[in-house]
């Protein structure tokens, strides 16, 4: 099993991590909790250590789904959770990074995911308000209460991770980057080498789209949150199809699976530790195991890298 260390002091991890999102139950379409326990539980068997979640998704219920599949393993691996994302008295979403939000949102994280020291928390999002040094002091305050191990900041850039850094040590940093999405990773590396600071990735498989299972007249219903995001909309969408394309017909010719070459893509890249995969169900799961102790020849990573950025700059045919 591939492994990387979390961190510059942290334990080794397995180089892919399940994601909680799809199985909190909301945006992804239909999900059921059995097949969702089913999916954690095959991912421990096939070695998978890392499962990252957050409080948001399905208001808590990932987090409680996560709990009840690890059952007593959950002491043994590590469990990833956020917070920084909570319902306002209106109902909408709203960011909220402030130290009394954080109090809150732990000790509902604790008791979901039925631990007394969660291994790594992170902010979720900053909320462009509260100070990141103040949510920093109070992540500190936390670890040293023993409520958290390490401190992980996801959705920053460089200068949010200095300030950080200059307040507390940061374990991990989480960022958007796949073959359609590759923005956050440069600015980062050069901190991230540095401070030894373990890079995860999100959304390596763009929510589904290099799997390989859409087409240009796929459609997303108002349960499936992917009818509002950009990369599944109009021109951008057209686009990436041809980047899927371009990693199904690399697939074939590795006889392997486009998730399994979309995400061994996203960990040859240099500089990423983790990446992180959704799944509703163990068959997704065992299928997106298959990427581990598999690097691409290096001539597919650099004709993907190049393919991608053709099909994203190029004109679209009339």
């Amino acid at each position: 099993m591939e492994r990387t260390r979390l961190g510059p002091d942290g334990p080794l991890i397995s180089r892919l991590g399940l994601g909680g999102c799809p199985i909190g139950g909301h945006g992804w379409g239909h999900v059921d909790d059995h097949e969702s326990a089913g999916a954690v539980r095959r991912a421990l068997d096939l070695g998978i250590d890392h499962f990252d979640t957050a409080d948001v998704y399905g208001l808590g219920h990932s987090e409680e789904v996560l709990a009840s599949a690890l059952g007593p393993d959950r002491e043994r691996v590590v469990v990833a959770t956020k917070f920084g994302v909570r319902r306002a008295d209106d109902g909408a979403m709203t960011k909220d990074a402030s130290p009394a939000h954080l109090r809150r949102a732990l000790e509902g994280s604790l008791r979901r995911l039925r631990l007394d020291c969660i291994p790594l928390y992170y902010l979720h999002w900053p909320d462009g308000r509260t100070p990141i040094e103040e949510t920093m002091l109070e992540l500190l305050r936390r670890r040293d209460a023993g409520q958290i191990r390490m401190i992980g900041l996801s959705n920053v850039g460089p200068e949010l991770i200095e300030r950080a850094l200059a307040v507390g040590p940061v374990h991990a940093v989480q960022l958007p980057f796949s073959l359609v999405d590759r923005g956050a990773l440069g600015p980062l590396r050069a901190i991230a080498d540095r401070e030894r600071i373990t890079v995860v990735t999100w959304g390596s498989l763009a929510q589904g789209l290099l799997t390989g299972k859409f087409t240009a007249g796929s459609t997303f219903d108002r349960d499936d949150r992917r009818h509002r995001y950009d990369n599944f909309s109009g021109d951008r969408f057209l686009r990436n199809l041809r980047v899927a394309d371009a990693v199904r017909e690399a697939a074939e010719g590795l006889g392997q699976t486009p998730a399994q070459v979309a995400l061994r893509w996203v960990l040859d890249q240099p500089g990423v530790g983790v990446a992180l995969f959704g799944a509703k169900r163990p068959e997704q799961v065992v299928d997106n195991a298959g990427a581990l102790d598999r690097p691409l020849p290096a001539e597919v990573v650099r004709r993907l890298s190049e393919e991608a950025d053709a099909a994203l700059l190029e004109p679209l045919p009339v």
